[in-house]
């Protein structure tokens, strides 16, 4: 039992590591997270969205609503118990990897045979191959304040591969609100993709 125990354990540490994704969270240990009952979005700057795509920011606000629906909160404008921002951040960098070919005509198992050596060894087409791979890495932050008292109880970042936004943002969301400390009581609806 104990050996299955380490095995499941080495496992889950192992698929954590392969996750691209990090989320970090804090929280105000003194604040009762069961009374909070409703909850609005601040209001965003116009020209400010998710990634610079509309897409995206419809995409954001959709997910937190649904998150916080399925955690028992109701959207109200007048008098919200919570008030929630968000706002991301992508950057975008280059990164230049140059491959050499494999030379036909090289030995290819770890012994000498003189027949793979010759002419084919100085093949002028194994060419040095330089190739530029653009990388976008994004940031989303959730701050939820309390309406009466202007404080912050809850705030979150997910940072990721913003190659593909609308997909970044959803990803981040339910790893976000997995961390949340109110637990979800629908399930997750199953999308057809």
């Amino acid at each position: 039992m104990k050996r299955l125990m380490i095995v499941w354990t080495i496992i889950a540490l192992l698929v954590a590591a392969c996750n691209p994704m990090k989320v970090y969270v804090r929280k105000d240990e003194a604040a009762d997270f069961s009374k909070y009952k409703t909850f609005a979005f601040l209001q965003r700057p116009p020209d400010e969205r998710v990634y610079g795509s509309l897409l995206a920011e419809n995409e954001m606000i959709y997910g937190i609503q649904e998150e916080l629906e399925a955690r028992g909160l109701k959207a109200d404008t007048t008098s919200p118990d919570l008030l929630v921002s968000f706002k991301s951040n992508a950057q975008v960098s280059q990164k230049q990897v140059t491959s050499v070919p494999p030379m036909w005509g090289m030995p290819m198992w770890g012994f000498y045979d003189p027949f793979f050596w010759g002419p084919a060894m100085m093949n002028p087409w194994n060419q040095r191959q330089t190739q530029t791979i653009t990388e976008a890495k994004g940031t989303i932050e959730l701050f939820f304040f309390e309406r009466i008292t202007k404080k912050p109880i809850w705030q979150g970042a997910a940072i990721g591969n913003a190659d593909n936004p609308y997909e970044n943002v959803r990803l981040s969301l339910q790893k976000l609100f997995s961390r949340f400390p109110l637990k979800r009581q629908k399930p997750y609806p199953k999308y057809d993709l």
